[in-house]
């Protein structure tokens, strides 16, 4: 047979049934057949994980277990407090033996102590903090020179806003002696026309 001339017969396709369980009103439902064997397995994992930790917190409390029913919200409070301050306390004097923990990963950088001397002396510039610095400074001198008009581009500028002033000087002036020149003929027409009506 040539491929891709493949022809169904009657009744479509595969069918896969369901699985179908009756629920409590007696009406069938499709549910997951593995669904059951896996919520029995994380069941198992979690009842694991719940004895294990009843086993470290019974190892823990056994001691503190039949007061703690009995005390109150605020004594246990104190009791955490204490028992917190009694851990810090024998971190504390490991600490000072010099002994290090049993677990300690070599790649973390010991805390290097610091002093309010070297707190309060300057510290080095990385490099883009130092660029971003020379780069203001560098804006803010041009921006002083380009006010007192030292620069290329004040200077350009200073000459085209002369050369802008001396055109509209210019200009002003010229319809200003229009405006004299229309006056004077406006006068004139009338003079005319009062001289041929008293004729």
């Amino acid at each position: 047979m040539a491929r891709g001339n493949f022809k169904q017969k009657r009744g479509g396709g595969r069918k896969f049934s369901k699985h179908l369980e009756l629920n409590e009103e007696g009406t069938a439902v499709a549910v997951d057949k593995w669904a059951k064997r896996d919520k029995e397995e994380e069941d198992e994992d979690e009842d694991e994980e719940e004895e294990s930790e009843e086993e470290s917190e019974e190892e823990s409390d056994e001691e503190g277990a039949t007061q703690q029913t009995e005390l109150t919200r605020a004594q246990r409070k104190e009791l955490k407090k204490t028992k917190k301050q009694a851990a810090r306390a024998e971190e504390e004097e490991e600490e000072e033996e010099g002994q290090e923990p049993l677990i300690a990963n070599p790649n973390v950088a010991s805390s290097k102590t610091k002093s309010l001397a070297s707190l309060n002396a300057p510290r080095e510039l990385t490099r883009r903090e130092r660029e971003e610095k020379e780069a203001k400074e560098k804006k803010a001198s041009y921006w002083k020179l380009h006010e007192q008009g030292k620069t290329d581009q004040a200077k350009a500028d200073l000459a085209r806003l002369a050369k802008i002033r001396a055109e509209r000087e210019a200009a002003a002036a010229k319809r200003k002696a229009e405006a004299e020149a229309k006056a004077s003929e406006a006068e004139a027409k009338r003079k005319e026309e009062k001289g041929k009506r008293r004729v």
